[in-house]
């Protein structure tokens, strides 16, 4: 009888470089995978019209740690100064591997904030694009 084996799914590397940005999720919309760069601003438009509905109805700010590393993307919710971050009480928003980021977008106007489309589904063909603010803008260019 063969012995039962199985493979431990490797965690990022401890000596990789990981850059955090500290931002707010202004939020995100599931959108076709086909969505090309010429229709991004008004996904954009959407998800920043959407997001002040909410706030209208009931203000909440959701401070963001993006983690970008070679061997991935992270966005997981900001614990706070006073908290420490506990896996069992936050989780991530989303993770995913960089060759997943199909689309960046700057917007010219308001430097201060950027999108990225990430291919999620490719059976269903679908994508999410996010869209995230920075306090400081120049946080953006550095991304970008």
């Amino acid at each position: 009888m063969e012995p039962i084996t199985f493979t431990a799914r490797k965690h990022p590397l401890p000596n990789e470089v990981s850059v955090d940005f500290g931002l707010q999720l202004v939020g995100s919309l599931p959108v076709h995978s086909l969505t090309t760069m010429p229709m991004l601003p008004w996904v954009v438009a959407e998800v920043r019209r959407l997001s002040r509905q909410s706030t209208r109805k009931a203000p909440v700010t959701k401070q963001v740690r993006l983690c970008v590393s070679p061997s991935g993307l992270r966005c997981e919710p900001e614990p706070g100064r006073s908290q420490q971050w506990d896996p069992l009480i936050y989780s991530s928003i989303f993770e995913c591997k960089p060759q997943r980021v199909h689309k960046l977008i700057h917007n010219s106007h308001d430097p201060s904030y950027f999108a990225c489309l990430i291919k999620e589904d490719a059976v269903h063909r679908q994508s999410i694009c996010y869209v995230f603010k920075a306090d400081d803008q120049t946080k953006c260019s550095s991304l970008l």
